[in-house]
């Protein structure tokens, strides 16, 4: 395993790797700074989040020899459910959690698992990639917490090659329904916390010429989805 670690400071990194970031994503930075070290004690092994991980990359069916992104990949939780083989560039816009990432891939390696894995600060919204430069995306946890999720998955699937696949893991709004007003308050307080429980994968996907390849349901009442997402011209 091949790992390379890119890990600017916050102030580097909105000159370089993250260049001119909002209010929001600044504050993102800011409480995931602050969340990075007890991120895991608090997601690592919940039942949901480790099923719909796995799932996710069951249905994109990454193989041997293909570049991934991981984008907004928070510790790097996904590493150790990819195949040996693959090649991986993580990246989160929080160089605490890039600094986790780049260890728990330090592990595998000595664990014995054959991944290829550069880690590096970058904005889901700017990614520093040139177009078509990816075999496949891993967006798990994301579209519901970065700030813009229209440049994110837009951004993802400028990087995509033709014939590539977005893993998708989230929490969901039913494409069409409008949220109750219990969930509409809960999600005042959850997006100062966290997250957007209110966002519609299929206005997303839209958004970025994208199509749903296969879906399931993952877990909450179908509050959680996964996803196999290819571009619609394929």
């Amino acid at each position: 395993m091949h790992l390379v670690a890119d890990v600017r400071t916050p102030d580097d990194a909105f000159t370089t790797g993250v260049r001119s970031v909002s209010l929001s994503t600044w504050w993102n930075r800011v409480r995931y700074t602050a969340y990075a070290p007890a991120y895991d004690l608090a997601v690592a092994h919940l039942p949901l989040f480790q099923r719909g991980r796995r799932r996710s990359l069951t249905l994109a069916d990454f193989r041997r020899g293909e570049r991934v992104l991981m984008v907004a990949g928070g510790t790097g939780l996904d590493l150790a459910h990819l195949p040996d083989g693959i090649d991986v560039i993580a990246t989160d816009v929080t160089p605490a959690m890039v600094t986790r990432m780049a260890m728990r891939a330090q592990a595998l390696r000595e664990a014995g698992r054959d991944l290829q894995v550069r880690t590096q600060v970058m904005d889901a919204a700017r990614l520093t990639l040139p177009d078509e430069s990816v075999d496949g995306v891993i967006l798990h946890l994301a579209l519901a917490v970065v700030p813009d999720p229209v440049a994110a998955i837009r951004e993802a699937a400028r990087v995509l090659r033709p014939g590539g696949r977005i893993a998708v893991f989230d929490k969901f709004l039913p494409d069409g329904e409008r949220p109750s007003l219990r969930r509409r308050i809960a999600a005042v307080v959850m997006r100062l916390v966290a997250t957007d429980l209110n966002r519609q994968l299929g206005p997303l996907l839209k958004a970025a010429g994208l199509r749903v390849v296969a879906s399931e349901a993952i877990g909450l009442g179908g509050m959680f989805v996964v996803a196999r997402v290819e571009s619609r011209n394929r």
